[in-house]
């Protein structure tokens, strides 16, 4: 990550908003009240790229980025979102067919955007992206499973299913996503949430692209008990598989949302 700011003194109004919203306070104005980096600034910063994006003139270019090249901030409509959280369901039965290269695409460009302490570069995705792909992987896991030895009960149980044709490992899906997280780049106290509220973000943006998606513990637990099979996620160097999510074109169409109970919620 390039971190430099750079401001067109012609359009700067010298409001000083880029100032106020800096997360850590790199940010100051020199003596002609054009914003630039404090002494040292470039060591603290986290990049967020808040001056540029509060800017109203898109005077201010972070990282050498042309702001007029930003997309203008938008909001979609609340009850909008609402429903599509409500409608929100787990997929077990999925189609056979690859997931659209387009919308695999459409999730590899959403997941630079889901926010993580201290705007860290610290995890990695691994996308399996085509059924064919998955096939492979999934008969590799399950030929590992049967031949393990002393495995734990829940392998017993996933090979004892398997025999009888139920797959509980990855229910026939034709991709999946796995996340990794490089605890050393992460910031402290976020290691284990930063890949959970990528992978949230994830499932609702796959939701609105008609891909269904499964968190999966089962996955997670057979990669994290045979290494095998982890392998196959391709996980650099540094970086500890943290979650496993199934992704593909729902088999099934849910017609209405389902109705819940509130939430256990206290206001203080």
């Amino acid at each position: 990550m390039i971190k430099s700011v750079t401001v067109d003194a012609g359009k700067c109004i010298h409001c000083g908003m880029c100032i106020r919203d800096c997360v850590v306070g790199c940010i100051e104005f020199d003596e002609e009240k054009i914003p630039r980096y404090v002494e040292g600034g470039e060591k603290i910063c986290v990049g967020c790229q808040h001056c540029m994006a509060i800017c109203p003139k898109g005077a201010l270019s972070f990282g050498g980025k042309n702001p007029d090249e930003s997309d203008a901030a938008g909001y979609v409509d609340s009850e909008e979102l609402l429903r599509l959280i409500k409608s929100r369901r787990s997929v077990r039965f999925f189609q056979s067919k690859d997931v659209p290269p387009e919308k695999i695409s459409a999730l590899v460009d959403m997941l630079a955007f889901p926010p993580k302490g201290g705007n860290a570069d610290s995890l990695h995705f691994s996308i399996v992206g085509t059924a064919e792909k998955m096939r492979a992987i999934k008969n590799f896991t399950y030929e590992t499973i049967q031949a393990a030895k002393n495995s734990s009960p829940v392998i017993e149980f996933f090979r004892e299913n398997y025999n009888k044709g139920i797959d509980f490992i990855y229910r026939a899906a034709p991709s999946m996503v796995a996340v990794s997280v490089n605890k050393e780049k992460a910031v402290a106290g976020c290691e284990n949430a930063d890949p959970i509220i990528a992978l949230s973000y994830l499932e609702l943006y796959a939701q609105s692209l008609g891909v269904g998606t499964l968190w999966c513990d089962a996955a997670l637990t057979v990669a994290n008990e045979l290494p095998e099979v982890k392998a196959l996620f391709e996980i650099p160097d540094g970086f500890e598989l943290n979650y496993i999510m199934l992704l593909g074109v729902p088999a099934i169409k849910y017609k209405r949302t389902v109705q819940r109970e509130p939430a256990n919620v206290k206001i203080i």
